[in-house]
């Protein structure tokens, strides 16, 4: 017999639940607020009955649209975002499942090694970076912001993939191997097919940390044209000349969509991941 929780655990258990939620909810309702107001109405008391617009307005977003090149902004993040994804999965993919299948001296260290890399800010690289991409002519090319982004997120993906790949039974390698498979084409055929709730949740994050990535591409890149919607956004505020506080907002509203979608997209793979940990038994 399952016992139930008390009543007044439950009770506190959701009022936290209430208050992370709106711990981070408030941040964005605030944006798509100033999003929506005059400039008339930006410097009003910072108050919950002023987080509604008085006279909401579209003007904003059409002027962002007209005046600032999110197009090319969230096209860049967009190429950013899909070759830091398929980069980080290829690499991770293997090394989480060597961590998870095989059996080496050392393999603890190298785990705490792992973790303690994914602690590095990349504030703390960034100036060190520039001067090793300034004399390996890397500055301003995609490539070169790639890999570091990769080289950031293969951490977290790695000790996240290898957790998932403890949740499946080894039988399942011992029946690819009988069957004539090697260990590339078991994890390739049998390993990543059972894993796509898993691989999903990494998606998500590897994205969205892709996508909300400031400091490098603001180190490495010095071209507008190839600004990432993080950095573009920040910038744009040079182009307007009276206060752009709620153009801003519009812009990040507008860089903040597909993130937004990309997580509506693929959040039956979350949820079949945190149901089942990535394996039905």
């Amino acid at each position: 017999m399952i016992k139930q929780r008390p009543l007044g655990l439950t009770i506190v258990a959701y009022a936290g639940y209430v208050l992370l939620f709106l711990f981070f909810i408030l941040p964005i309702l605030t944006i798509l607020s100033l999003s929506l107001k005059t400039p008339a109405e930006i410097f009003s008391p910072a108050t919950i009955r002023n987080l509604i617009p008085e006279n909401p307005t579209l003007d904003n977003y059409k002027t962002v649209m007209v005046n600032v090149r999110m197009n090319v902004y969230i096209l860049n993040s967009a190429k950013l975002v899909i070759s830091t994804v398929l980069g980080v999965l290829i690499i991770s993919s293997l090394s989480s499942y060597a961590l998870s299948r095989f059996h080496f001296r050392k393999k603890n260290l190298m785990i705490l090694i792992i973790l303690m890399f994914q602690m590095i800010s990349p504030i703390v690289i960034g100036i060190p970076l520039y001067w090793y991409y300034s004399r390996l002519h890397l500055l301003d090319t995609y490539f070169g912001l790639a890999i570091a982004y990769i080289a950031i997120q293969l951490p977290f993906a790695t000790f996240l993939l290898k957790g998932v790949f403890d949740g499946i039974p080894v039988e399942m390698d011992e029946a690819a191997k009988i069957d004539g498979c090697s260990r590339l084409m078991t994890l390739i055929k049998v390993i990543l097919p059972v894993s796509l709730p898993g691989i999903a949740s990494a998606i998500i994050f590897l994205s969205i940390n892709a996508w909300s990535q400031f400091v490098l591409p603001f180190f490495l890149l010095n071209k507008d044209q190839m600004y990432p919607v993080s950095v573009g956004i920040l910038l744009s505020q040079g182009t307007f000349k009276d206060i752009s506080t709620h153009y801003v907002a519009a812009a990040s509203m507008i860089g903040l969509l597909p993130a937004v979608i990309l997580v509506l997209f693929l959040q039956k793979f979350i949820l079949k991941a945190l149901l089942s940990g990535a394996v039905k038994g």
